[in-house]
C-alpha cells in the first residue's frame, strides 16, 4: 500500500517532532534547574550554619573542619548573597557587582525576597538561641541559563523545523517544475514528427484542394509549430528583446478573431505602444492561455472580452476583462497552482505557465484582482525599464 505524503502530512510530522522535542527538553531542563535550585538552597544554609558555628566556636575555640568548609563552600559560592544582622544592616555580600551601593544592595535585598525567602542564621549559645541575622540569596549564571535553555532550545528547533519545511516545500516546487518541463519538451518531440509528415502532406495536396482551404491549413500549421517551439522553450532562458508591446497584442487577438465563437466579441483599448523587453513567443502564449480562459467562461453565451491598458506609474499594466460566469471560489486563491481547473479535460497548466512566463521570465506581476459572475479581470503588469 502506498502512502501519500503531502505538504500538510510533512508540516503535521514537523509540527509533532518539534512539540515532542520541545516537551522532552523542557523535562529534563526543569530537572537540572531543580537540581541546582537545590545546590544553591543548600550551599546557603551551610553558609548560614558556618555563620553560626563561628559564633559558636568564638565562644568555645576554633575548628579545623570550620576551615575546610570555609575553603571548599563559602569562598567557591557563585551565586549572589547579602548576609544581614539581627537589625538587618548589610554586613556582608557577595557576586552582586563591582563596588555596589548601600542603595543598590537594598534593591537587591527586595529582588532576591521575591524569588526565595531568606535563610535564618541562628546560633544556640547555652540554653538559648540567638538570632544573629538573615542570608539573602540568589540563582548562579549557570542557574538562570539553565532555566532559559529549553526557550534557546525552543527557538533553534523553530529554525531549524522552518528551515526544514521550507526546503521541502522548494525541493517538491523544483521537481514539479522539473515534472512539467519534462512533459512539455516530451510533448513537443512526440508531436514533432506527424506534424512533419502533415506538412509534407499538405504539399502533396496543393494542387487538389482550394486555395482558401490550403491557406487555412498551412496557417493552422504554422500556429502548431509555434506550440511545439513554445514546449520546447520551457525551462529554456527567454529571449527578451525590445518589441513593440501592441504588436504582440494585435497579432494574438488576430488569430483569436478567426477561431472565436461569434457570440463573444473582442475588444483592443490600447493608447500607447512602449517597446519593452519580452520574449515574443512565450509572452504571445501567456496572453493566448488568458484568452482561451474567458473564452471558456463565456460558453455559448453571449459576452465580450475587452483588453484594456491601464496607467500605472513605473509598470506598463494591461487588463483581460471577460464577462464569463466568474472563477469557482473553491479555487479562487489556487488557480495558479498547476493541476487546478474546472475543466473536464484539462490540464490545469495553463493559468501556471502563464504566471511563471511573466513573473519569472519578464519579471512582471500575474494578478486576479476581480471575479464574479458577469466580470473577471486578470492584470498584466509587465516593468517599462
Amino acid at each position: 500500500m502506498k502512502v501519500k505524503l503531502g505538504k500538510k502530512f510533512l508540516v503535521s510530522y514537523f509540527i509533532f517532532i518539534f512539540l515532542l522535542l520541545a516537551i522532552i527538553f523542557f523535562i529534563v531542563s526543569s530537572f537540572l534547574f531543580r537540581k541546582l535550585e537545590e545546590a544553591i538552597t543548600l550551599r546557603s544554609r551551610i553558609f548560614a550554619k558556618y555563620m553560626s558555628k563561628t559564633q559558636e566556636e568564638n565562644w568555645e575555640g576554633g575548628s579545623y573542619e570550620l576551615d575546610i568548609i570555609f575553603e571548599e563552600v563559602i569562598k567557591k559560592i557563585d551565586f549572589p548573597v547579602i548576609v544581614t544582622d539581627d537589625k538587618g544592616e548589610i554586613v556582608a555580600y557577595r557576586n552582586v557587582g563591582k563596588n555596589p551601593t548601600k542603595e543598590r544592595l537594598r534593591r537587591k535585598i527586595e529582588s532576591l525576597k521575591k524569588e526565595r525567602p531568606p535563610i535564618p542564621i541562628l546560633v544556640n549559645l547555652r540554653d538559648t538561641t540567638k538570632f544573629l541575622g538573615e542570608i539573602y540569596y540568589g540563582l548562579s549564571p549557570s542557574a538562570k541559563f539553565v532555566r532559559l535553555y529549553p526557550y534557546y532550545l525552543i527557538l533553534i528547533l523553530l529554525v531549524f523545523i522552518f528551515l526544514g519545511i521550507w526546503a521541502i516545500f522548494v525541493y517538491k516546487k523544483r521537481e514539479e517544475e522539473k515534472l512539467w518541463t519534462f512533459l512539455a519538451k516530451e510533448t513537443a518531440h512526440q508531436m514533432a514528427t506527424p506534424l512533419s509528415s502533415l506538412m509534407g502532406w499538405l504539399l502533396t495536396l496543393k494542387d487538389k484542394i482550394e486555395k482558401e482551404y490550403y491557406e487555412e491549413i498551412s496557417l493552422d500549421i504554422k500556429k502548431m509549430e509555434t506550440v511545439l517551439e513554445r514546449f520546447s522553450r520551457i525551462g529554456l532562458p527567454p529571449k527578451l528583446e525590445k518589441i513593440p508591446i501592441r504588436k504582440i497584442i494585435e497579432n494574438v487577438c488576430q488569430h483569436f478573431q478567426k477561431r472565436m465563437p461569434l457570440n463573444i466579441e473582442l475588444i483592443l483599448n490600447l493608447k500607447t505602444n512602449p517597446l519593452l523587453p519580452l520574449d515574443e513567443v512565450l509572452f504571445g502564449w501567456s496572453l493566448e492561455n488568458l484568452l482561451k480562459n474567458s473564452v471558456d467562461a463565456i460558453g455559448n453565451n453571449p459576452g465580450r472580452i475587452e483588453i484594456k491598458e491601464i496607467p500605472n506609474g513605473a509598470y506598463y499594466e494591461i487588463q483581460i476583462i471577460d464577462s464569463g460566469e466568474g472563477i469557482n471560489k473553491k479555487i479562487k486563491n489556487k488557480i495558479f497552482k498547476p493541476g487546478i481547473t474546472t475543466k473536464k479535460y484539462g490540464w490545469g497548466i495553463g493559468l501556471s505557465l502563464t504566471k511563471r512566463i511573466i513573473e519569472e521570465y519578464h519579471k512582471g506581476k500575474l494578478i486576479l484582482k476581480e471575479s464574479k459572475k458577469g466580470k473577471t479581470i486578470f492584470s498584466i503588469l509587465l516593468r517599462k525599464k
